[in-house]
């Protein structure tokens, strides 16, 4: 089983989807219970955007296999692949539900409530700031429907609902404030988006550049999206190393750029 398996991983590499999928297809034949196998030949129909063959497989997973998170996450990724946010969101929920700290769960869920307020009629600034700001999406309609953020990205409004905390905006030298890039950390995130990320580094190494400025739960490279996560054990951690590494070169990555994600981890600090 061992043996197919990384026969099949070399074909990914290798973007040879067709190849893969005969050894995934063999496996599956061998092996009918082991459910990576699935999530690997969803993969590969995923990237040959054949969505309906993926999501079979997805749901064959997410039906005998209900406590695997990979399934979900697959379901939710290639129904987002097909536009269908509203479904997505339902999937990346129950993965996150599986792994409350599952940082690809915690994003792509966020981008798909984005999306869903974007089909309504809402920028994507304006999608972005109101689910940060909120506890589920149904909140974050209720903050834009308030008038509580603006379609410009430079500004910010507060609503006169005392409930909805959203900072007023500072000017920064001379550039305009972008509060997902502000220092002083507004919403008190323990995670950092890092972008500009195009060398392929271990989890281990992105996190040691980190560990400098604070105790450091988990780091993830998510290289074909050339980005990174770090998420620390305390908000002020994170803080420190935005300003500190803002701009900078890390492990030859060139001037990577530092930003709290649309949709806030929160933490508890030990």
């Amino acid at each position: 089983m061992d043996e197919l398996g990384e026969k099949g991983y070399q074909k990914c590499i290798l973007d040879d989807w067709v190849g893969a999928l005969a050894i995934w297809d063999d496996a599956i034949r061998r092996y009918p219970k082991e459910k990576r196998f699935y999530n690997n030949r969803a993969l590969c129909y995923f990237h040959r955007k054949e969505y309906m063959r993926a999501l079979a497989d997805a749901r064959y997973m997410t039906s005998h296999f209900p406590d695997y998170i990979r399934g979900h996450f697959r379901e939710g990724e290639i129904l987002s692949a097909m536009g269908k946010y509203e479904e997505s969101y339902k999937c990346f929920t129950r993965a996150r539900k599986l792994d409350p700290n599952n940082i690809e769960a915690i994003n792509e869920l966020a981008e798909a409530q984005i999306q869903i307020l974007r089909k309504k009629g809402w920028t994507r600034y304006q999608a972005g700031c109101a689910i940060t700001a909120a506890q589920d999406i149904q909140e974050a309609e209720q903050i834009l429907k308030a008038g509580a953020i603006s379609s410009k990205d430079s500004e910010l409004y507060l609503s006169e609902d005392e409930d909805i905390h959203i900072a007023t905006p500072k000017k920064i030298a001379s550039t305009v404030y972008d509060a997902r890039e502000d220092p002083s950390n507004p919403m008190k995130s323990y995670t950092l988006w890092i972008g500009n990320m195009t060398e392929k580094l271990t989890d281990s190494q992105v996190a040691n550049f980190f560990k400098p400025y604070g105790e450091v739960k988990s780091a993830k490279l998510c290289l074909d999206k050339y980005c990174a996560f770090v998420n620390f054990a305390r908000h002020e951690s994170a803080s420190k190393a935005m300003k500190a590494l803002q701009g900078t070169d890390l492990g030859g990555n060139k001037k990577v750029v530092l930003r709290w994600p649309d949709k806030v981890l929160k933490g508890r600090e030990s």
